[in-house]
């Protein structure tokens, strides 16, 4: 309940900003699609809410103490219909919960790198991918570059991207 009420303040708070930098305020996010994203992520934080197509998207962080190899937060991402149904979520997860078999097949077509990211992607009708990014370096702003990436079924086999 606390989260909600923080989300719902900093929305507002975030509106004000944009109202006074654009001279127009962002549209306020239904109640139904805060609660379905309290549901889904009750952990999240810093939670930036912008409207799309669809609807709604969240982007934020889960688990804000949870760290990823050099230092990286775990993200996330969804998008939300105006009634709360999702369409869509983009999460980051750990390699320990990495599909075995990805997790096999990664080691052996990569054998000296490291994965930068994990992301578990679920769609709308509950169909589970995954996708990975190698990332051999990082450009002059800090931003990785000449990336490499990979999608894997729910199982851990490839998928053809």
């Amino acid at each position: 309940m606390k989260t909600l009420v923080f989300t719902q303040a900093f929305l507002f708070a975030c509106a004000l900003a944009a109202g006074s930098a654009a001279a127009q305020s962002s549209p306020a996010v239904p109640e139904a699609v805060l609660v379905a994203f309290q549901r889904a992520q009750p952990q999240a934080a810093h939670v930036l809410w912008q409207p799309c197509a669809a609807g709604y998207e969240a982007n934020f962080e889960q688990q804000p103490d949870a760290r990823l190899a050099g230092e990286r937060r775990l993200r996330g991402h969804l998008t939300l219909t105006p009634a709360g149904e999702l369409v869509e979520s983009r999460i980051d997860i750990t390699y320990s919960t990495f599909p075995p078999l990805a997790r096999t097949a990664i080691s052996q077509q990569y054998p000296h790198r490291e994965l930068d990211r994990i992301i578990k992607i679920v769609n709308a009708r509950g169909l589970v991918t995954y996708e990975t990014k190698i990332c051999p370096g990082r450009d002059k702003n800090g931003r990785d570059e000449d990336c490499q990436t990979n999608r894997f079924d729910e199982n851990g086999r490839p998928l053809p991207l």
